[in-house]
């Protein structure tokens, strides 16, 4: 299967300019744990929960800025690489979630180690 495949919403993002505090609204009200950062209208960055927890364990406030949070090497894949190759990626960085963009770079969608383990385990649909 295609990241393209996997992809199944549009993905979340904030602006490098947002605060950890909408941070953690977005991520509440979105049912998420990890957004792409953009400035500009490109990526810049990307942040999970665990940044937020390690900037607020640092004694970052709640007004802090995204874009000084934010991991600036993002790690992504085409969106014509497969489950396994996300898989792979995963498990060498020690990630989570993959960022998915097509040809000119531009995001397409997040892939996470969830949808990689729906997609594996689901069940198959019952034959009549």
């Amino acid at each position: 299967m295609r990241l393209k495949e996997l992809v199944r919403k549009k993905p979340i993002t904030i602006d490098g300019d947002s605060t950890v505090h909408d941070v953690i609204k977005l991520m509440a009200v979105e049912n998420i744990g990890f957004l792409v950062v953009m400035e500009g209208g490109k990526m810049v960055g990307v942040l999970s929960e665990r940044d937020i927890i390690r900037a607020l364990a640092d004694g970052k406030g709640l007004d802090a800025k995204v874009g000084t949070l934010c991991k600036r090497d993002i790690i992504a894949l085409h969106e014509d690489a497969t489950l396994e190759d996300a898989a792979k990626t995963m498990d060498q960085h020690k990630i989570r979630h993959v960022v998915v963009v097509n040809s000119d770079k531009k995001l397409v969608g997040v892939i996470s180690v969830r949808d990689i383990l729906a997609e594996l385990y689901s069940p198959e649909p019952a034959e009549d």
